[in-house]
């Protein structure tokens, strides 16, 4: 696989019911990563050979995604704002200049106005919490 700049990628909410388009999130600054972890299950016996601790792998947890970006576009954080208001489970999907694809279902676990300082830029964080397994694919 070769190696792609990140420069450039998106996420993206898809839209649901009557919500005429997708949202673009305008103004990130960084996509945090997404990253699957299983539950471990003890399955250790008092006759486990060597005294050792035995495990099977169990359910797929891909945890949160941490989000950060300037407040460019008010319609934009105030939709934000409703999601984590409403706790909806939404689907989601980056796309990086090399054409790589991550789709995902999240609901907005937190929402945190950034920071005011004297020389600071306005800003946001959003925690997105996945529900489900993510896809991953390269797109056309």
């Amino acid at each position: 696989m070769a190696k792609g700049l990140t420069m450039g990628t998106s996420l993206t909410l898809i839209k649901a019911g009557s919500e005429p388009t997708n949202l673009v999130i305008k103004g990130l600054t960084s996509i945090g990563p997404i990253t699957g972890e299983k539950e471990e299950i003890d399955v250790t016996t008092l006759d486990s050979p060597d005294g050792a601790k035995e495990f099977l792998s169990g359910a797929a947890d891909w945890g949160s995604q941490d989000l950060e970006g300037y407040m460019d576009d008010d319609t934009q954080i105030e939709k934000m704002r409703a999601l984590f208001d409403s706790g909806m489970v939404r689907d989601w999907e980056i796309l990086t200049p090399g054409k790589r694809k991550i789709a995902y279902k999240a609901f907005v676990k937190n929402f945190t106005y950034g920071e005011k300082t004297v020389d600071g830029v306005d800003g946001f964080k959003l925690t997105l919490r996945l529900s489900g397994k993510p896809t991953f694919s390269k797109v056309a």
